[in-house]
């Protein structure tokens, strides 16, 4: 298993299949709500405009 953040400030994207919910069978996945295209988005502290401008060009 990936450690996706190890109590970091800074903002994170990860998909929670292959770090938090890694050891979980398909079944407790779905039971869950955790489709293989989740996507988790913790903002952390970076300047909001940053961030906002990260995401937009992240997904254009």
């Amino acid at each position: 298993m990936l450690a996706a953040s190890l109590g970091g400030v800074e903002s994170l994207v990860v998909l929670p299949i292959y770090t938090s919910h890694y050891n979980m069978s398909k079944e407790e996945l779905r039971r869950a709500g955790v489709a293989p295209g989740t996507v988790r988005v913790s903002v952390g502290l970076e300047d909001a405009d940053d961030l906002i401008a990260d995401l937009e060009q992240a997904l254009a």
